[in-house]
């Protein structure tokens, strides 16, 4: 049977959803479906139009699958010079464009069906189902239509919301609070499949060497390492991170690796008004790339704030199977989201969010105990195994067998 994966994202793309959706298509295609991803063309940094010639390998996709590149308008480039609601509002006719294409490409197609995590491409295909007669389903990721923004989007939202809740075969959510989110929208038990982000089953079997990583990064061994790996949206807690650098001993130094030009300037300002030194930002960096910064580390931290909702309920961020894997102590915020999968002194060390020197003290806690932090670790490890894309493609392919009956 055919997967029709629509997703109106840049791939390639630095931001982590581009793995996600790469990875999971892989997993469906190793799982016996034949997927076919289709993605709009959209205009890309220098940086990714090289990555774009040796796509598979930048996301280390071993099994390919079919992509098919829609034409679409794009609106990106004007974010910079229009105001934010005129964007939006393009952002949705760019949408709709790209997902009447990607419906007038996929009419004919028969033994198919449909996997979307866009709104805007769910609904089309709501609405055309009595037409296409393909089923759909819906990978949720946030919580949609429910009422917390206010304005016109977010009455256009609901509306959305409303026909593709209605008209969705089944729904797969990332975290058990979007399950519940979406219950009380209606939405029965049965009809969502909770299934968190993962990992590559390949992954587990790569032994960390912390001598050799740190030859590779020219970082002495004689550092203590914290790391984080990712983007650094506020939510994500890297300014309380920051801020943790000065509760924490003079050997030590804190490596955040990853995140976009403007938001590494922007902490840059921060950490050089506030004085910290022990604080390095590496910038970008490819996929393959991170796993060698894991390896040097000696702690990893997840420090999500608790001020955003998406971080405190929805998140399934794929740093943390990335870090379970990687064979050292984690601290991470003590949130909802996180305790899905983390549990204090089971397989990490939680802490309270949004506070640097309750941070910077779980840090200092799973390095003073040795036999504490091996703990950690090895359950961690151990639990990471039930959360591969392998594992999560299957789970979801079982779940489209039952809601296809």
């Amino acid at each position: 049977m055919k997967l029709l994966y629509i997703t109106n994202a840049r791939i390639p793309t630095e931001k982590a959803h581009g793995i996600q959706i790469m990875k999971m298509c892989e997993a469906f295609q190793q799982a016996g479906l034949f997927v076919e991803l289709l993605v709009p063309f959209r205009v890309q940094s220098s940086r990714m139009k090289e990555v774009k010639k040796t796509l598979w390998d930048y996301y280390d996709v071993d099994t390919p699958f079919h992509i098919r590149h829609i034409p679409a308008l794009d609106f990106i480039p004007l974010e910079a010079i229009l105001p934010q609601k005129i964007v939006l509002g393009l952002y949705y006719i760019q949408s709709l464009l790209f997902s009447l294409f990607a419906l007038f490409f996929t009419w004919r197609e028969r033994d198919a069906f449909y996997y979307s995590r866009d709104l805007q491409t769910l609904f089309l295909l709501c609405l055309t189902k009595h037409l296409h007669r393909k089923a759909i389903f819906y990978e949720a990721h946030e919580l949609h239509g429910i009422g917390e923004a206010t304005g016109v989007f977010s009455s256009l939202s609901h509306r959305i919301m409303s026909v593709i809740l209605d008209r969705v075969d089944g729904m797969i959510a990332i975290t058990k609070q979007l399950q519940a989110g979406y219950n009380k929208r209606g939405i029965d038990e049965g009809d969502i499949l909770v299934a968190p982000d993962g990992i590559s089953a390949k992954r587990l079997s790569v032994s960390p060497d912390k001598a050799a990583a740190r030859q590779r990064l020219q970082i002495p061994l004689d550092r203590k390492i914290v790391c984080y790996t990712g983007h650094l949206f506020r939510w994500k807690g890297v300014y309380t991170l920051a801020d943790s650098a000065a509760y924490l001993p003079e050997n030590w130094e804190i490596y955040i690796v990853g995140g976009m030009e403007s938001d590494v300037a922007a902490l840059q300002r921060y950490l050089g008004e506030s004085g910290v030194r022990n604080v390095v930002i590496t910038g970008y960096m490819p996929y393959n790339a991170v796993s060698s910064y894991l390896s040097a580390a000696d702690v990893l931290v997840l420090p999500n704030s608790q001020k955003a909702r998406i971080s405190r309920e929805y998140t399934s961020p794929l740093k943390l199977f990335e870090y379970m894997a990687a064979q050292r102590p984690i601290v991470a915020s003590n949130l909802p989201s996180i305790r899905e999968v983390l549990c204090h002194q089971q397989n990490a060390w939680l802490v309270n969010p949004d506070d640097p020197q309750a941070l910077a003290d779980g840090m200092i806690t799973v390095m003073n105990n040795v036999q504490k932090a091996e703990h950690l670790v090895n359950n961690a490890f151990q639990d990471v195994r039930a959360y591969t894309w392998e594992r999560r493609a299957q789970q979801i392919c079982e779940f489209f067998a039952r809601r296809m009956k």
